[in-house]
C-alpha cells in the first residue's frame, strides 16, 4: 500500500467513494468475474482522486482506506454502503 500520499477532502468538502471489480468473466459465461477489487474516491471540488486495490470489501478494510485517504470532517457520498 502507498504510504506517502496526500489526503483529499476536508471540512465542508465532498468526496464520493465507490468500489468496483476490474476483470473479465471466465470463459465469457455466467456471473463469476475473475479480477481485482478497486476502491476509490473523487474530491468533488478539486477533482483529486485515489484508487487502491483491496482484497476484501468488508467494513474494516473500507474504513481503513477511508481513514488513510480522506481527511476528517469530509462529507462522504456513497452508493448506499452501510456501516
Amino acid at each position: 500500500m502507498i504510504t506517502n500520499h496526500n489526503k483529499i477532502g476536508g471540512v465542508g468538502q465532498v468526496v464520493e467513494i465507490d468500489e468496483s471489480k476490474f476483470g473479465r468473466r471466465k470463459y465469457n459465461r455466467g456471473h463469476r468475474v475473475d479480477g481485482q477489487w478497486i476502491f476509490g474516491g473523487v474530491h468533488r471540488e478539486t477533482g483529486a482522486c485515489f484508487l487502491i486495490p483491496v482484497e476484501k470489501r468488508d467494513k474494516d478494510t473500507l474504513l481503513t482506506a477511508i481513514n488513510d485517504w480522506i481527511l476528517p470532517g469530509t462529507t462522504i457520498i456513497s452508493d448506499c454502503w452501510k456501516l
